[in-house]
């Protein structure tokens, strides 16, 4: 069944056009994520569609028989209303009694409690439960997974596979995004882009759009070396060019200085770590009367990577904060090594809004960042991996949404360039692409990293081990599928793991720089075969040029497929 028409909507907001000549429609049987930047308009096109807030052009059209039900990304409940109470919408009253037991005891919930008594993240779930409950044509999802932890996630996608109708949800989940969507709206600038599959199809077809371009940029600079060519057959030949022409080759010489940037392989910290990094003997501790840690003896050793799983409130931050050094234990000893440089990424992170720049807070915290090569990185380059352009670097905090502040503070932990990195749900309120640079600078970071979270994509890609904080000690898997299926804990011999960890480490390390010599090779292969094609092309009745340019392909095209098999051999394992 149609659902809804979106027909040219555009919205404004403060003198900015945050979309323009927005045009789709949706039925029962599609499942659509929305994806785009931080500030890009993600919640205000489903307020839009929601019917929450009008358009200011354009309109929404709805089937007058379809039924919709909306979970905003800040839901509000009056304090007095009990759980049950607030999960009942009135508009809805044929949900059944059974139905939203079901529903709150899968999401953790006690019917009987007050909002007012409840956290953030549990008043989230009422919220969830309230939109997941009824019977609805189009479910419209504004980040269901903040602040859910990974079982319920797990639980998430599964009723949202089985549930029918139509669904409409902005995720930073890559997994529930791949996995649910069969089409994709992707929002570029003021402009709305539909794809037909899922969110791998997406990239898929971003991945193209970037390789066009490539090979535009190609065609310039072939453009330009016949200009710098002509430009220096003589004086006269100089003298005699026109203006506008000299204008075009700085253009291009711009252009082509850009597109011949190559990715540099950022440093593990200004200082190397010792043996030592953070140990935990037989430490607990306690919060309120109960439990939190007990008992945990673990050693952090150099380069390892973990990931803390677990129940929301089941101790992963308290971890965190004692590695960091942040609480003491009520029980036991923390020893951090002397050559650790720590930094932490807290849940809540979020740049304060000042009236200062940002390249200026950026500068605060360092102004070069240390390459494995020994070469340093402008800050601001770093910056802008991190999507804060040359104009945006020159914003005031105050300006920047939300989103734009917590990526900053994310930025200055890593402008840092800390040896140790703690990282808690850094995934929340991030958007996709910001998670993909963070993933992508991790990858080079030879560090120690543990990461708190309940992004299975991440944790699946960043880690080797993880390990589930409960009131009877540290619990340790191998992987995600491990802890999943509730596999029995790994034990553990502390020295045997030392050693073991160790070697992985060695190998890890060396695979890491295996990999980027590859995609370092693997680009200028792909730039050779695109410059072989265009010679091929311009070679016309020249045989003999035709066949030392083809063997010349061959070669490069034997080199490329070997460069790419390795490449993915080592990506997989």
């Amino acid at each position: 069944m149609h659902v809804v028409s979106v027909k040219d909507v555009a919205r404004v907001h403060d003198g900015r056009t945050v979309l323009a000549d927005v045009t789709f429609g949706i039925t029962t049987d599609d499942h659509v994520g929305l994806v785009g930047p931080n500030g890009s308009g993600k919640s205000t096109l489903l307020r839009t569609v929601a019917g929450i807030e009008p358009p200011d052009a354009g309109e929404v059209v709805w089937n007058r028989s379809a039924r919709s039900a909306y979970l905003p990304q800040q839901p509000e409940h009056a304090d007095h209303l009990t759980v049950a109470e607030a999960i009942h919408d009135p508009a809805y009253p044929a949900v059944r009694d059974h139905e939203a037991d079901a529903m709150t005891d899968a999401l953790g919930l006690d019917p009987g409690a007050t909002l007012g008594t409840l956290s953030g993240g549990l008043r989230r779930r009422v919220a969830l439960a309230r939109a997941l409950l009824p019977n609805s044509d189009l479910l419209i999802l504004d980040e269901p997974t903040n602040h859910l932890d990974v079982d319920t996630i797990d639980w998430l996608e599964q009723h949202l596979a089985q549930r029918r109708g139509g669904l409409l949800v902005v995720t930073h989940d890559r997994y529930l995004l791949e996995r649910l969507s069969n089409r994709m709206l992707e929002i570029d600038g003021a402009v709305v882009r539909w794809h037909d599959g899922t969110y791998a199809d997406l990239l898929e077809a971003r991945a193209e759009r970037q390789a066009q371009a490539e090979a535009a940029d190609r065609r310039r600079r072939n453009l330009l070396r016949k200009e710098i060519a002509w430009l220096r057959r003589g004086p006269k030949a100089r003298t005699s060019k026109p203006k506008f022409r000299l204008e075009q080759v700085e253009a291009m010489r711009a252009v082509a200085d850009a597109a011949d940037e190559t990715t540099l392989q950022l440093g593990t910290g200004r200082r190397r770590l010792g043996r030592r990094v953070i140990d935990l003997d037989a430490v607990s501790v306690d919060r309120g009367g109960r439990p939190v840690l007990t008992d945990v003896t673990w050693g952090l050793g150099p380069g390892d990577r973990v990931g803390v799983v677990g129940p929301n409130g089941s101790g992963k931050t308290t971890l965190l904060e004692v590695l960091a050094g942040r609480i003491a234990p009520d029980r036991g000893r923390v020893r951090i090594g002397a050559t650790v440089e720590l930094a932490v990424y807290e849940q809540e992170a979020s740049a304060p809004p000042s009236d200062r720049r940002v390249i200026d807070l950026v500068h605060d915290v360092g102004v070069w960042i240390p390459l494995a090569n020994g070469e340093r990185l402008p800050a601001s380059a770093l910056a802008e991996r991190f999507r804060f352009d040359a104009t945006l670097q020159q914003a005031r905090v105050a300006d920047l949404s939300g989103g734009e502040r917590r990526r900053l503070a994310l930025l200055l932990t890593l402008v840092r360039a800390p040896n140790v990195l703690l990282l808690d749900e850094p995934t929340n309120d991030l958007d996709l692409d910001t998670l993909a640079a963070l993933e992508d600078h991790l990858d080079g970071f030879a560090g120690t990293l543990v990461v708190a979270s309940h992004d299975r994509y991440l944790l699946d890609r960043l880690v080797d081990g993880l390990v589930e904080p409960t009131a009877t000690g540290l619990r340790h898997h191998l992987d995600w599928e491990s802890y999943r299926s509730a596999a029995a804990p790994v034990e553990i011999d502390v020295a045997e793991e030392e050693s073991a960890s160790a070697a992985r480490n060695r190998e890890r390390q060396e695979q890491r720089r295996e990999l980027r010599r590859l995609e370092e090779r693997i680009a200028k292969l792909e730039g050779r075969r695109g410059e072989l094609h265009e010679r091929l092309a311009a070679a016309g009745a020249d045989h003999e040029l035709a066949q030392r340019l083809n063997r010349d392909l061959q070669r490069v095209e034997e080199d490329l497929g070997a460069a790419e098999e390795r490449w993915l051999d080592l990506s997989v394992g």
